[in-house]
């Protein structure tokens, strides 16, 4: 009798435990996945230039504008834009612009072909799990590339191309939203030398209900460095590093300070000797920095 009771017992004893090990993995569970919400709805479409898993909810969109300059000598360059959610996973968008809008330049140089975006967010986050987006963006930036300065037609920071990305989003001290971020991208400009993908990282850091830090690293694998004519991609500490600050004063308008390459591993070449006509064959050649440039992004976002 005495067996009996102990047999009978014991699993009372271990349900009575396994049930409040339920119980408190779900509250956990629950507890994660409240402050995933949470976190999801500060994630951003964009870094700086490198794309997050975030898209647009649906029927909203945003207009937006980033000036920069150049460092080819035009007036500052103008970039407008116009995203659109067409569901809670669909987003499209449109870029135009160009350099000398703004400031002294004598001429207005446009961008060859206006960028498009199609973005579709594949995957949701989950409490383990990233949210996962892929699409296709054609918009470079920092301005026009050319075959003479940078070995290539295109944007002197080159296009994504097609991408997928990665997004995890995190809450703590019930205000601080962090978002770690990862892309993989194949550009398609300077496509028959760069025939394998690109990566970049980033992080973004919400600071309070208004600021947020957001930085970014692109290994630029599909980038040219180095000196002289010798063409050498793939190394990935010259890659490009950007930082901004974003401050959200209302709702529907947000303001941008970027910092593009702040570590000038961009290069572009120049000649030391140029041709002449006595000595045609004279073409040395050496790479130098762009150097880092400062960008000022302005964006409006409202539903309809």
């Amino acid at each position: 009798m005495k067996l009996s009771n102990k047999v009978n017992t014991v699993p009372n004893n271990v349900a009575r435990f396994l049930s409040g090990r339920r119980l408190a993995v779900s509250a956990a569970l629950v507890l994660a996945a409240s402050t995933l919400l949470c976190a999801g709805q500060f994630q951003p479409y964009r870094l700086v230039n490198v794309h997050t898993a975030g898209v647009l909810p649906r029927a909203s969109f945003d207009v937006n504008f980033r000036v920069y300059a150049p460092p080819d000598g035009y007036g500052s360059g103008l970039l407008t834009g116009v995203n659109v959610g067409l569901s809670e996973r669909f987003n499209i968008g449109l870029a135009y612009g160009g350099e000398g809008i703004l400031g002294y330049s004598s001429r207005v140089r446009w961008n060859e072909l206006p960028g498009v975006l199609v973005k579709y967010r594949l995957f949701e986050e989950g409490v383990a799990t990233p949210a996962l987006a892929v699409g296709f963006d054609n918009q470079g930036y920092g301005g026009q590339a050319h075959e003479f300065g940078y070995g290539y037609d295109g944007y002197i920071y080159k296009s994504p191309g097609f991408f997928l990305a990665l997004s995890k989003n995190y809450l703590m001290f019930k205000t601080v939203q962090i978002g770690f971020h990862g892309t993989g991208n194949y550009s398609l400009e300077e496509a028959a030398d760069v025939t394998w993908p690109n990566v970049a990282c980033g992080i973004d850091i919400g600071i309070n209900e208004e600021l947020v830090f957001v930085a970014e690293y692109d290994f630029a694998f599909n980038d040219i460095t180095g000196s002289g004519n010798d063409k050498n991609y793939g190394l990935p500490h010259r890659g490009f590093l950007n930082i901004g600050l974003r401050w959200t004063f209302t709702e529907n308008f947000h303001i941008e300070f970027d910092m593009q390459d702040i570590l000038e591993n961009k290069t572009r070449r120049v000649f030391v000797n140029a041709p002449t006509p006595q000595n045609p064959n004279n073409r040395d050649v050496v790479r130098v920095p762009v150097h880092w440039s400062r960008e000022l992004k302005v964006a409006y976002i409202s539903r309809f």
